[in-house]
């Protein structure tokens, strides 16, 4: 495969690759991988966890450990309904776990190892978010908290501290602390991923790297970069194969 191919969906962003292999690092978000031959390899603080489709927790340290081999991987944010409730029902506690997938998906894996394109990429990236999905949880949050989460999730959105929490009628001190209580991931952590995500697409829709980091409060092509590393472990030219 020449390079990665990247999809963002509604609720994840999923991204195609042979060079998934990365440092240990730590995100606040849910990643859920699967090697394109059915034996997936991730290694996390925990040790080595093997099968068809890993699902890691947010904060887990950890590292796809399957360099070489084609594989997929979605990163879905955990405070959206569809990601609190994924996390509630598969993880729990648990810093990751292991599914199987059905012979379609099997099927869909292997077209996309032998073709692999944006479409089959789209494809097979909303049959695993399929697997995945479980009956909706409702979510524990101050209105001011699910407020915030809906605010950061337009386009459009500014991602100042300070702006977002006079949207909630909050000083920018509450704010943190409550979101960072109730949600086990801090707003400053969450900040930047939203970012990346907006980043990503605007990237995506033709917008040059400096660009969509200035329009998505980034300081600059090298910020948004170590934000990438530290976010998803991978460098952001190489997952959107710039």
């Amino acid at each position: 495969m020449d390079g990665n191919i990247i999809w963002i969906g509604e609720n994840y962003i999923a991204g195609l690759s042979e060079t998934f292999g990365a440092r240990l690092h730590r995100h606040p978000v849910i990643e859920i991988y699967a090697a394109c031959d059915g034996d997936s390899h991730v290694q996390t603080e925990h040790g080595m966890v093997q099968g068809e489709i890993i699902v890691i927790g947010p904060d887990t340290e950890h590292a796809i450990d399957d360099t070489g081999k084609m594989g997929l991987a979605l990163f879905l944010d955990p405070l959206t309904e569809f990601g609190y409730s994924l996390r509630q029902h598969l993880l729990g506690l648990c810093p990751s776990c292991i599914l199987s997938a059905d012979g379609i998906l099997k099927a869909q894996m292997r077209m996309l190892q032998s073709m692999p394109t944006e479409e089959h990429l789209k494809s097979v990236s909303e049959s695993l978010a399929c697997t995945v999905q479980s009956s909706p949880v409702e979510r524990p949050f101050d209105a001011s908290v699910l407020q915030a989460i809906y605010l950061l999730s337009d386009k459009d959105c500014e991602y100042e501290m300070e702006t977002l929490a006079k949207q909630v009628f909050l000083s920018k001190s509450r704010l943190a602390h409550i979101f960072s209580e109730q949600t086990g991931i801090t707003l400053k952590e969450y900040l930047q991923y939203k970012r990346l995500e907006n980043a990503c697409r605007k990237m995506l829709q033709g917008m040059n790297i400096t660009d969509a980091a200035y329009d998505t409060g980034f300081s600059g092509s090298s910020h948004i970069a170590v934000s990438s590393i530290k976010l998803t472990g991978m460098q952001l030219r190489k997952m959107l194969n710039l």
